[in-house]
């Protein structure tokens, strides 16, 4: 399957912290969950839904049962 991507070029610096956290946690096969996000990004958490939010319908996130995991991407962990 073919997923288009958002042009990362196009996020904001907070929008990269709260993919970069994300990505942390993915790597080791977790799932990112608000009250984690919240605890490591020190922001307010509407700040996050938000960051969520467009990270999301760009294709750089899923969101999962479990929380936020990473879209398509063409790097190895």
């Amino acid at each position: 399957m073919d997923e288009k991507r958002g042009d990362v070029q196009e996020l904001t610096d907070f929008e990269l912290l709260v993919y970069e956290t994300v990505a942390e946690i993915d790597k080791d096969g977790g799932a990112a969950d608000i009250d984690t996000l919240k605890r490591l990004i020190d922001h307010p958490e509407e700040d996050i839904w938000a960051a969520l939010g467009h990270l999301t319908s760009a294709n750089h996130l899923h969101s999962t049962e479990g929380g936020f995991v990473l879209g398509p991407h063409d790097w190895a962990p």
